[in-house]
């Protein structure tokens, strides 16, 4: 089993072009079911649905959350097609296997007041201030994933055009447009920020001599160190501490909806391959005009 699931996770990663941490996170879950067969007598090759079933009620009582346990059912189907494939099985154990029902979620929305307010938080006198401000900028001017927004390169910006080319999820590429207002933060950050972060450095990794956004260890920023800045300025002007650094791709997405631009569009300016996903923000825009309604129309509210 363990060469089957290197070999399993080496499709994942070289040939499906997975990133390296949904690789590991395939591994985790696959480890997991794998534990829990050999418990039973049974592996991959041999499990059945019974087996399978047993695994996802074992989990929900261990506590797993619905989207854990659907996540875990994801690996196994995605592994179980690759073993069909591969002429390793002949039936699939997870084709009549029912997942775990989800709750639908709607994703927080700041209004546009409150994303101004976010954005004009950093201080743009120091260094620091002016590269958040530009990330600030541009992880909302084009709607971009954070790991898509720390992954950029110098070489991915077109100034002259206002676009961005975007590496996302499976290496898939895209390009973006972006604001005039991010453009201009960029170029700001650029004509000296970004220089002035590198030279007080001990060392530059070499990873950060191409990336476009830096910080003063001379390494490219992190997804965590985005999310830990975002929740600062979030509660320096008052907005609530679960800002997530998808928040801004969430409002992107909301308030180019709510200006009337087609599903269609945001669907390909998110990376979204399927429209299904990007759907969910046509629910955010319904529950924020039903609010909106309730607030501001004279039968909105109960009598007294």
């Amino acid at each position: 089993m363990e060469r089957l699931l290197d070999d399993f996770l080496f499709h994942l990663r070289f040939e499906r072009g997975l990133s390296p941490l949904t690789v590991v996170a395939y591994e985790q879950d696959l480890r997991q079911v794998l534990g829990f067969l050999d418990g039973r007598g049974v592996d991959l090759l041999g499990c059945r649905r019974e087996d399978l079933e047993a695994f996802l009620g074992d989990r929900a009582e261990q506590g797993d959350r619905p989207r854990s346990r659907a996540r875990k059912l994801s690996a196994l189907r995605t592994c179980m097609a690759w073993l069909l494939d591969r002429g390793l099985r002949t039936a699939d154990p997870t084709a009549r296997l029912e997942g775990a029902r989800l709750d639908q979620t709607l994703p927080r929305v700041l209004s546009v007041e409150e994303v101004e307010r976010l954005l004009e938080a950093p201080d743009p006198s120091r260094p620091e201030g002016v590269r958040d401000r530009a990330m600030l900028e541009v992880a909302y001017g084009s709607g971009l994933r954070v790991s898509e927004l720390t992954g950029l390169r110098i070489g991915d910006l077109d100034m002259d055009r206002a676009l961005i080319r975007v590496t996302g999820k499976g290496r898939r590429q895209r390009i973006v447009p972006t604001s005039p207002v991010a453009l201009d933060k960029v170029e700001s950050y650029l004509a000296w920020t970004r220089g002035e972060l590198l030279r007080s450095a001990s060392r530059i990794r070499p990873e950060a001599r191409n990336a476009l956004f830096v910080t003063r260890r001379g390494a490219p920023m992190t997804r965590q160190g985005f999310w830990k800045l975002l929740r600062r300025y979030g509660l320096q002007v008052g907005l609530p501490d679960d800002l997530h650094p998808h928040t801004l791709r969430h409002c992107f997405a909301s308030h180019l909806l709510a200006g009337g631009a087609d599903l269609r569009v945001v669907q390909t300016l998110l990376g979204h391959a399927d429209i299904r996903t990007t759907e969910i923000y046509t629910h955010v825009e319904l529950s924020h005009l039903r609010s909106e309604y309730l607030r501001r129309h004279p039968r909105g509210r109960p009598l007294s």
